[in-house]
């Protein structure tokens, strides 16, 4: 008996172990990404990407996207899925831009976002336009597709906009009209 039941319970660990492993097959491990092609052996692509860095005047900014294709031999474009800027200004404002599709160029600092551009900065105001490019240094954006912008104060349509100094000025260009709410105070 000291012998049987030492002899038995190292059996009963050494089958609970090695049980599970006799019948797996790698079949069975579930894959959620999709294969690896042969154009994809060139290309890097990263998943869910996070770029954070400083601009011209170190005031933070980050990008984040769904996908993250880099492009060219030399790497410095990156085309990003679902991307959205963020933009911390020094009085602690933050700015956020977001789109369908984007092509980051690094070495300019450069963005360029296309597909339903939103850009929203923490006051209250809301611009919308198809296509805008970012300059991450300065912080400003550009867009010279028609633009629809709302805000606390009104509403305003141009043929294109520019915001500046990181949504602090936003002028817009060409044809625009504007629709001006009353405070409703009679002073």
């Amino acid at each position: 008996m000291k012998m049987l039941l030492p002899a038995l319970a190292i059996t009963l660990v050494a089958m609970v172990l090695i049980w599970p492993q006799f019948g797996r097959n790698a079949a069975d491990i579930p894959v959620d990404q999709a294969p690896v092609t042969l154009e994809d052996v060139d290309t890097l692509r990263m998943a869910n990407p996070r770029f954070v860095g400083l601009d011209e005047n170190d005031r933070p900014f980050e990008i984040v996207a769904r996908t993250a294709i880099q492009v060219g031999e030399n790497g410095q474009a990156v085309e990003l899925d679902h991307p959205q800027a963020d933009m911390i200004n020094e009085d602690g404002t933050w700015v956020s831009l977001n789109a369908e599709e984007g092509i980051w160029f690094k070495d300019a600092s450069v963005v360029n976002l296309t597909g339903g551009v939103s850009l929203f900065h923490d006051a209250g105001h809301q611009l919308l336009t198809e296509e805008a490019m970012i300059d991450m240094g300065p912080g400003n954006v550009f867009s010279e597709v028609p633009t629809q912008g709302q805000s606390p104060g009104g509403t305003i349509q141009g043929e294109g906009m520019q915001s500046l100094d990181r949504g602090a000025r936003i002028i817009f260009t060409g044809r625009s009209r504007a629709v001006l709410y009353s405070t409703g105070s009679s002073e």
